[in-house]
């Protein structure tokens, strides 16, 4: 068995999808072949994920099962390095480079490794190479489904946090604290005619942030920041302590954000305590959705018939 644990993960405990690479090859190894579903579920029985990550699910009108969907794509790019191979439709089983790189790396096999294979990097020349849809032959061509738009979107928009709280962890501080800010100010914090400041470097007293929802200030909201390492968990005497400086402004509501992740007695005391929490993961997706730090690489539109268009 394999911890999940060890594995590399989002802040909520869930591996990410490369994650899945070393596991799916040590897997595959079992067997001379594999069924794409079978492979899936064994490698998903073979990290014993609890039941809170086995069962959770993408937002999307889907539903997609997080775990399953991020095992998926490592599948895909597996084949696609030639660390698989495909003899028949879903069916797969571990190539000789497969069993080298899985001998060399063990679990430690990341994205970089396997996008660096000599049949990764032709596919992608391939890919950039096709200029016209109508040179690719009826062999090549295939449909690609509504749910594998959807399900392509989600892992980039994984692969984007990632990217994105990588960075976080290694801006300034002070510039961090003034990105917290902007970011609850997009979310609509700030009212109509309020104000967001960054407190002072030194003296903050604990606030790192302040949202004026009114331009008297009668509705505040106080904000501490931290830019923590993956590593470095949030425990309950960190609230404790944010919770002493609110009482110090006499303020009844408080935002703690971090990069890393929170303990669940931390958690458990911010719920006392009126504190919203904000980790990793939850920052990230948050930043993504009132684009703060990101923008819009390329826009595809869905089209649909307007049938009231025909309507007499």
């Amino acid at each position: 068995m394999i911890d999940y644990k060890t594995l590399k993960h989002s802040d909520n405990g869930m591996p990410t999808w490369d994650a899945f690479l070393g596991p799916i090859l040590q897997v595959a190894n079992t067997k001379e072949k594999w069924i794409g579903k079978d492979l899936n579920n064994a490698v998903l029985a073979e990290i014993n994920l609890p039941k809170e990550l086995a069962t959770l699910r993408y937002s999307s009108k889907y539903h997609d099962l997080v775990a399953y969907n991020r095992s998926g794509w490592a599948l895909s790019d597996l084949k696609l390095s030639g660390l698989l191979e495909s003899p028949e439709r879903s069916v797969y089983k571990i190539s000789e480079l497969g069993k080298k790189i899985l001998k060399e790396h063990g679990l430690n096999i990341t994205r970089e490794l396997v996008h660096s294979q000599p049949a990764y990097v032709e596919h992608q020349k391939t890919l950039k190479n096709k200029d016209k849809v109508n040179d690719v032959s009826e062999e090549q061509t295939f449909e690609i489904t509504e749910k594998q738009i959807s399900n392509w979107f989600n892992k980039q928009t994984s692969d984007l946090a990632e990217q994105l709280l990588t960075k976080l962890r290694s801006t300034d501080p002070y510039q961090f604290e003034h990105m917290m800010v902007t970011l609850l100010s997009n979310m609509g914090y700030k009212g109509t005619d309020g104000q967001s400041l960054v407190t002072q470097k030194s003296n903050d007293g604990g606030i790192d942030g302040i949202i004026n929802q009114d331009p008297l200030g009668l509705q505040t909201i106080y904000v501490q920041v931290k830019r923590y390492a993956e590593n470095n968990i949030i425990g309950s005497p960190e609230i404790d302590s944010f919770s002493g400086a609110l009482r110090r402004k006499r303020a009844d509501r408080g935002v703690f954000i971090t990069t890393s992740s929170f303990t669940s007695g931390a958690r458990q005391a911010a719920k006392q305590l009126n504190i919203a929490l904000v980790d990793g993961e939850m920052l990230t997706n948050l930043m993504i959705q009132y684009k703060v730090g990101v923008q819009i690489r390329q826009v595809y539109e869905l089209y649909d018939i307007d049938d009231d268009f025909f309507k007499e």
